[in-house]
């Protein structure tokens, strides 16, 4: 048998931490047949540890500037002809335009693109300018008339699959679902020491702990766990919000708890490093999104074992359902808080919902089956173009 293995080459916009970057890396520590190869084209690089660890070789082009497509290409060119890939797959919006660009020079190496968000959602245009709502329909041509470049698409979710895929025209028989995936181990072996520490240093004793993990950006829905804590803690006093992510809603976030008079309940604790121990320490999990890919951080708190409580929209209920999850309307603040309240009441009773989402997990998020199906299907693809 030979031991040849094949290259894929990652291009993502970032490896800051997002939910589709830790995603990615964690599928690509997990290959056995190809050898991944990550290409970042901005600045941020929290990740990259992680993939220095495995072995993964990292470029970091840390292009200055909001897009720099043309300098990222002209990066990107000798690392093409230097690693010699059998495949290249991209992850995010700027780095599709740079990789469907490259297929153009590159037209023999297969061009594999990821749908990970409802990019398109009526959502996105809340709120917008009307330079800014011009800027996105642009973005969209763009993105729509590029994606013929792409050999194949691979999907985190069926939602997203039909969504995205409508959207820019994509047949269904170029698209294939693969869940995002999480090592069950990583949230199951956590040290109670570190886990000390952390609640000591974020004076977490006694306290009942909520916690989000996810981008802090609108559709995210913080506001809605921020607007209905007053009503919570109210009924339990001794209750904090632990808010882990980065993004351009930190101070809103922040203002908005500060106008409650409740910002002493609420940490936004940044990026983190320590997922598995936060989550370990904290009751409940809080997922009140309006428009997901696949939500890799409530995937996490079904890892964990949380008690999760999430909203309706159906990228989540890929994930969770009733047997698994106390689940709301979404947008629907009086239920999210009414939903806290009763699940800090009636802890020790629903632990069983807590169980069921960690064995649905184990199930359908497990990282080794994940990322074997992503070899697979790139062998698939690579022999179709080929």
């Amino acid at each position: 048998m030979s031991n040849y293995k094949k290259k894929v080459i990652f291009i993502i916009d970032t490896l800051q931490g997002s939910g589709a970057e830790r995603s990615l890396v964690q599928i690509a520590r997990h290959f056995k047949t190809y050898i991944p190869i990550f290409v970042h084209i901005y600045k941020g690089d929290m990740l990259k540890p992680q993939l220095n660890d495995a072995g993964i070789k990292v470029y970091s082009l840390n292009i200055e500037g909001k897009y720099g497509f043309n300098d990222a290409v002209n990066q990107l060119i000798p690392i093409y002809n230097n690693e010699k890939p059998d495949l290249v797959h991209s992850t995010l919006y700027r780095a599709d335009m740079i990789a469907r660009r490259l297929k153009k020079k590159f037209p023999e190496i297969p061009l594999i693109g990821s749908f990970v968000n409802n990019s398109y959602t009526p959502l996105r245009y809340n709120d917008q300018s009307l330079i800014m709502k011009i800027k996105l329909w642009l973005a969209y041509q763009m993105d729509k008339k590029s994606a013929r470049l792409v050999d194949f698409f691979i999907s985190n979710s069926e939602t997203i699959k039909h969504s995205e895929g409508g959207a820019l025209g994509v047949p269904s028989s170029k698209i294939e679902v693969i869940y995002r995936g999480r090592d069950f181990a990583e949230y199951n072996a956590v040290d109670s020491s570190s886990i000390d520490k952390i609640r000591t240093t974020l004076n977490l004793d006694g306290k009942n702990v909520l916690i989000n993990v996810s981008r802090l950006i609108q559709r995210k829905a913080h506001l809605d766990i921020i607007n209905a804590m007053p009503n919570v803690i109210q009924q339990y006093p001794e209750t904090v919000l632990l808010i882990a992510g980065h993004g351009d809603y930190r101070e809103i976030l922040k203002k908005r708890a500060t106008e409650l008079n409740i910002e002493r309940h609420v940490k936004l604790l940044g990026s983190r490093r320590d997922i598995p121990e936060l989550l370990s320490l904290s009751k409940l999990f809080i997922y009140p999104s309006y428009a997901e890919g696949l939500p890799g951080a409530l995937i996490e708190g079904m890892m964990a074992g949380k008690l999760i409580i999430a909203s309706n929209i159906g990228e989540n209920l890929e994930c969770v359902n009733e047997e698994s999850a106390l689940i709301f309307e979404k947008g629907n603040v009086g239920e999210l808080s009414a939903r806290i309240a009763y699940a800090l009441k009636n802890f020790d009773s629903l632990n069983h919902l807590g169980e069921n989402a960690q064995n649905q997990a184990q199930e359908k998020f497990e990282i080794q089956s994940i990322a074997d199906q992503y070899e697979d299907l790139y062998d698939e693809v690579k022999a179709r173009v080929n």
